[in-house]
C-alpha cells in the first residue's frame, strides 16, 4: 500500500530576512554611516579611537522600477578614459530590458570575466583590469563600476573590510543606483546584489587594517538566496515557496508543480523539500504526485510581504 504524504508549503516574500553583525573597531580610521537598499551600517563613536559597529544586510527583493531605456537617455558621467564596454557586453543591453535586468547582466560578465588574483601586481586602474581579465578585489571593482557608468548607471566603488574568521581583510566593492529602489550594494567576488554583515564601509581604502573584535557574528544568509549561474542572487521582485514531504514516498520521486496566470508553469523535485524561486503575488495552483498519483492540491494566495504556512 503506498503510503500518503503530506506537503508542506511555506510562503514568504523574503530569502532569509537580514544578517545583523556588531563590532568595535579600535585604531585608524572611523567606519563611516551607510543607508542603502539592503545595506545598513550604523557608528557610535564610544570615544576618540573607538567605534561599535552594526550592519544589517538584507536579503530580500530590490524592488527596482522602470525600462533600461529610461536609464540610457541620462548623460554618461564619470566614465573612466579611453574605457569602453565589450561589444558582446554591448550587444545584451537592449533597451527594452529592465533596468535591473541590464545591470544586472553586467555584474553577470564582470563574474564570468574578471577572475580575482590577491597577487596581481600590475595597475588596477579599470581599463587595465578590463584588458588582461583580472585584477584584485579593487580592481575588480573598479572594472564593475566602470561597466556600470559606461552603460549608463550611477555607480562608485565602496572601500572598507570584509571581516573573516582570520582578522579584517582590506576590500572594496559596488554600489549601483537602480530606479525606483536607490543605492544597491553588490561585492563582485561574491555573487549579484549580495553583500554581507561581514562588509564594513570606510570612507578611503583601508591601508592598515585596524582592531576589530566581533561581538556579534552574522548568521550565514545566502545559501537561502535564489542563483543564477551558480551565483547567489539577491533578485529583484517576487516571494519564495518552500514544499516539504513529510514521510516517504515509496513509488516513485515526489514533484511540485506550480501554476500561475499568463500560462505560468514551475517543477521542482521534493528530496525531501524543494524551492521555487522569484514568484510573483498572485494566485498560483499548487499540485504535488508522487509518480502518478495526485497527493495534494491546492490554490496559493501570494500577497507581499506575507508569510504563510499551509
Amino acid at each position: 500500500m503506498r503510503r500518503y504524504l503530506v506537503a508542506l508549503c511555506m510562503l514568504g516574500a523574503t530569502w532569509g530576512g537580514a544578517q545583523e553583525a556588531a563590532y568595535v573597531v579600535t585604531g585608524g580610521q572611523s567606519p563611516v554611516e551607510v543607508a542603502a537598499n539592503g545595506y545598513v551600517q550604523a557608528v557610535t563613536m564610544v570615544d576618540e579611537d573607538r567605534a561599535e559597529v552594526r550592519v544589517a544586510a538584507i536579503l530580500g527583493p530590490i524592488g527596482s522600477k522602470g525600462a533600461y531605456r529610461e536609464v540610457l537617455d541620462r548623460e554618461v558621467i564619470g566614465v573612466p578614459p579611453d574605457f569602453d564596454i565589450p561589444a558582446r557586453l554591448r550587444s545584451e543591453l537592449r533597451p527594452e530590458l529592465s533596468a535591473w535586468e541590464a545591470a544586472t547582466r553586467i555584474l553577470e560578465w564582470s563574474a564570468r570575466y574578471l577572475s580575482v588574483d590577491v597577487s596581481d601586481n600590475q595597475p588596477q586602474d579599470a581599463a587595465s583590469v578590463l584588458a588582461r581579465g583580472r585584477g584584485r578585489c579593487s580592481g575588480v571593482a573598479n572594472a564593475t563600476a566602470a561597466l556600470l557608468l559606461a552603460a549608463g548607471f550611477e555607480a562608485a566603488t565602496v572601500s572598507g573590510l570584509l571581516i573573516s574568521d582570520a582578522g579584517p581583510i582590506p576590500h572594496r566593492w559596488v554600489a549601483c543606483r537602480l530606479p525606483g529602489a536607490g543605492w544597491v550594494h553588490t561585492d563582485p567576488t561574491l555573487g549579484l546584489w549580495t553583500v554581507t554583515a561581514n562588509h564594513v564601509a570606510f570612507a578611503d581604502a583601508v591601508q592598515d587594517p585596524p582592531a576589530v573584535r566581533v561581538i556579534r557574528k552574522p548568521a550565514d544568509g545566502l545559501s537561502a538566496l535564489p542563483r543564477r549561474g551558480g551565483r547567489p542572487l539577491r533578485p529583484n521582485l517576487g516571494s519564495d515557496l518552500l514544499c516539504r514531504v513529510v514521510g516517504d514516498a515509496e513509488d516513485g520521486a515526489v514533484v511540485a508543480v506550480l501554476r500561475g496566470g499568463a500560462g505560468a508553469v514551475h517543477r521542482v523535485a521534493l528530496d525531501p523539500e524543494g524551492r521555487f524561486t522569484a514568484l510573483l503575488p498572485g494566485r498560483w495552483q499548487l499540485t504535488v504526485m508522487a509518480g502518478d498519483e495526485v497527493i495534494e492540491e491546492r490554490e496559493l494566495e501570494l500577497r507581499s510581504g506575507q508569510l504563510q504556512s499551509f
